[in-house]
């Protein structure tokens, strides 16, 4: 029996412009990764599947006219870090101590920022869920929602901050508060009333516990019942963000539409529905390749000359990947969570190393794939060995380098074995030529 602090997390998040939009204005907070300026106008994904004591997840929806809500999110989730190192090293500190820290900085901040916006007023709404050792805690400011999906119920954890009919509500700008009807935000003054989010009561988490943070781009297209059939389904997060984002863009959705799907599993060995289809085309692909070799040999063909590489292309065969920077929100988080980090794709030639079997070998490497997540919290005296994959993969791994920028928290050797020496953070590189890829340790 697995207890709920050593629960392993799988999360995805996704982040689309919409269909009339020229602008993301949300962002979404992914233990430490967030949406930058240059990414605002390009769909976001980022994904992980492994394991973390804490995790912080958030989706923070912009608002204001001519695009400025874009600023506020962005600052919001600039700032969720500081949340998430409080967690994990200010032992003094409890959790809702630095939510509401956070909430009132970033508040402050964003009002102070007018200038930066030509004097427009913005604003941002938080969605924001916290796994911390087991214990899952839940803030919230504006109409940005969690749910939890548990014993095939799906359950809102968060309440809307929006005005009833009758009630006075808050004009921020044409464009921005939806409806101008959402009486709580990031960026509110005295006389907007008081910046109290709403807390979840803390619960225990459980195997098998589903979360969904997503902005009022989603939670308007669908309705709780198409999210619950959804979430129902075998899938890894990623399956869903994907299917959640494919469902809210077919319905025409106008706004920008932002989704994080975390997953509690019992480590351990999971199959998952992506699994069956895959094998299923693998099973139905060799079965296809068997048969066309016997009918091949029944009819007497023969194989043509050649090596088959006749005409090869090597532009053709480049790796041409986006890498995607982070994302984060929620407000009053705490949390680290590993994503798969993927290297620019720049070609390389590396010359080979002393100990290769022949000096007279030259490799162009295109990608280094880490194997591992990139954000990894290891206690002191723990050791752990990262991996990379190399493209192409005739490339031994012995030209990889890798290296700490903090010998005296983690140290490296060339084989990849990191090991935590005190508390603090570390960033591990691994490089073959001029192409790298880099992974934060985190020692406590």
């Amino acid at each position: 029996m697995h207890t709920a602090d050593r629960i392993l997390i799988r999360a995805a998040a996704e982040s689309n412009v919409g269909n009339a939009r020229g602008n993301n204005e949300d962002n979404v907070y992914f233990n430490g990764d967030y949406i930058t300026p240059r990414n605002i106008t390009r769909p976001f994904a980022l994904k992980t599947g492994e394991y973390n004591d804490v995790n912080v997840f958030a989706v923070l929806d912009g608002m204001g006219r001519n695009n400025t809500g874009s600023f506020a999110s962005l600052v919001a989730a600039t700032k969720l870090d500081t949340v998430a190192d409080k967690i994990i090293y200010d032992t003094d500190v409890t959790t809702d101590e630095a939510v509401l820290a956070y909430m009132q900085e970033t508040n402050e901040t964003i009002r102070e920022q007018r200038q930066e916006t030509g004097g427009v007023r913005t604003a941002s709404t938080l969605a924001l869920l916290i796994i911390e050792h087991g214990n899952v805690h839940v803030y919230n400011v504006g109409d940005s929602r969690v749910y939890l999906y548990r014993d095939k119920q799906l359950v809102k954890l968060t309440r809307d901050h929006v005005a009833v009919e009758g009630q006075r509500t808050v004009a921020l700008s044409e464009e921005g508060i939806r409806s101008g009807r959402i009486t709580k935000f990031l960026g509110m003054n005295a006389r907007e009333g008081n910046l109290e989010p709403y807390r979840a009561k803390p619960f225990k988490i459980r195997a098998g516990d589903k979360f969904l943070v997503c902005s009022d781009g989603l939670s308007d297209q669908l309705s709780e019942d198409e999210i619950a059939v959804c979430l129902s389904k075998r899938k890894e997060p990623f399956g869903h963000t994907n299917e959640l984002m494919a469902l809210a863009m077919n319905n025409d959705s106008d706004d920008n539409v932002s989704v994080i799907v975390a997953e509690a599993v019992e480590p351990g060995f999971h199959i998952t529905q992506n699994m069956i289809f895959v094998s299923l085309g693998c099973l139905i692909m060799t079965i296809g390749v068997l048969l066309g070799f016997v009918f091949g040999w029944v009819i007497g063909s023969t194989q043509p000359s050649g090596d088959g590489l006749e005409g090869y292309d090597a532009d053709y065969f480049k790796m041409n990947s986006t890498l995607v920077e982070g994302v984060s929100g929620s407000d009053l988080t705490s949390a680290t969570t590993d994503i798969t980090a993927v290297s620019s794709v720049i070609p390389t030639t590396v010359p080979p190393s002393s100990d290769a079997a022949s000096q007279d070998i030259q490799y162009t490497v295109y990608g280094l794939t880490l194997r591992q997540s990139n954000d990894i919290t290891l206690q002191r005296g723990r050791s752990i060995t990262l991996s990379v994959e190399i493209n192409p993969d005739n490339v031994p791994q012995s030209y990889v380098e890798w290296t700490s920028d903090n010998e005296a928290v983690a140290t490296v050797d060339q084989n990849g074995k990191v090991t935590a020496k005190k508390a603090g953070k570390a960033t591990i590189t691994a490089s073959a030529g001029n192409v790298t890829v880099s992974c934060l340790v985190r020692v406590k």
